[in-house]
């Protein structure tokens, strides 16, 4: 049984990648303390703690418990484990559910996002996922029959949050969370490493990053190039959020197919290589790459621009380079 939002198809690669572009990080210019650092592969991905300290153990002490907790998220938001409470909503047959909290709250943010995208954020769009065979071992170009079926059972107008923390899901549409858990889990890791006394440190969950601390330097992947880097910025306790069609792909007959699913068309989005935001929240970075990239660049420029503390850097599919007009002050060497 899988346990993660991943399959492992392209760990060796990923892990190795990851360790040029996502550990490409990551260095604070006023390096008087240690670095302490532990990488444990979680949420299908590789996550990576560094925290700079003087005293050893409590660095160590502080990155163990953030791992844990990325864990937890990682348990409770996984589609893949029988123990997961998403895994036995989308495997019922019922359409009331009462839900956990954490859960509940984290769909009241899925619906903002949601509405403020126009329906291009939408966490319920499993059944397509699936249909199209992405974190599986085999993903492939599905039939136009198996994608208006999937369609039929997804999208979040089959949802209504109501009150105490209950749900109404019809249609048995299946929640999948790879577009916001991973910039969740960062926040809740960084959150324990404060309540650790930790002061400056950095949590990457495979490209969502934020960090405590000042004059920390971050790299973004190149979206055509797995070892390089197309920018560098800088972040000053705040975070960076990417999402690309590279992550999970497949190609035939000279195109591409990603993963990032227009919930309009039930196809891979177009128009766009790679979309990166900087915002105070990764929970909300991480939604709202996705959002922008099947947005498209010209409505997605147009939502960033409306929104308080918040940037993008935009790739389209051509490979040119759009930024919001804060983010350049955010580039570095």
């Amino acid at each position: 049984m899988k346990n993660n939002y991943f399959s492992k198809v392209g760990w060796a690669i990923g892990f190795i990648v990851l360790f040029l572009i996502g550990f490409f990080i990551a260095r604070n210019s006023g390096s008087e303390q240690n670095t302490f650092k532990r990488t444990q592969i979680l949420l299908g991905t590789v996550v990576e703690i560094q925290v700079r300290n003087k005293d050893e153990k409590k660095a160590e002490d502080a990155i163990a418990k953030a791992l844990a907790e990325v864990k937890r998220i990682d348990d409770l938001f996984t589609t893949y484990n029988e123990e997961s409470p998403i895994w036995k909503i989308n495997k019922s047959n019922e359409t009331l559910f009462k839900v956990d909290n954490e859960i509940f709250n984290l769909l009241v943010l899925c619906d903002s996002v949601t509405k403020l995208s126009d329906g291009c954020f939408d966490v319920s769009l499993d059944n397509l996922t699936k249909a199209w065979g992405f974190y599986t071992d085999n993903p492939h170009l599905a039939a136009k029959t198996a994608i208006d079926s999937a369609l039929s059972f997804s999208g979040w107008n089959n949802i209504e949050l109501k009150e105490n923390e209950t749900i109404i899901r019809r249609n048995q549409v299946g929640f999948n969370f790879g577009a916001i858990a991973k910039g969740y889990a960062v926040d809740k890791a960084i959150e324990v490493l404060k309540k650790s006394g930790i002061t400056n440190a950095l949590v990457n969950a495979g490209g969502e990053i934020k960090v405590i601390g000042s004059d920390w330097k971050v790299g973004i992947q190149h979206p055509r190039d797995e070892r390089g880097i197309i920018a560098v910025i800088k972040l000053n306790n705040n975070t960076v959020a990417t999402s690309g069609d590279y992550e999970q792909f497949f190609e035939q007959n000279g195109n591409r197919y990603h993963h990032i699913i227009d919930p309009k068309t039930g196809y891979p989005a177009k128009g766009m290589q790679s979309v990166t935001i900087i915002n105070e929240s990764n929970t909300f970075a991480d939604a709202l790459a996705t959002a922008v990239f099947v947005m498209g660049k010209e409505k997605g420029m147009k939502l960033i621009e409306g929104l308080d503390n918040t940037e993008a850097m935009i790739i389209n599919d051509e490979g040119k380079i759009f930024y919001s007009s804060g983010f350049e002050k955010f580039l570095t060497n």
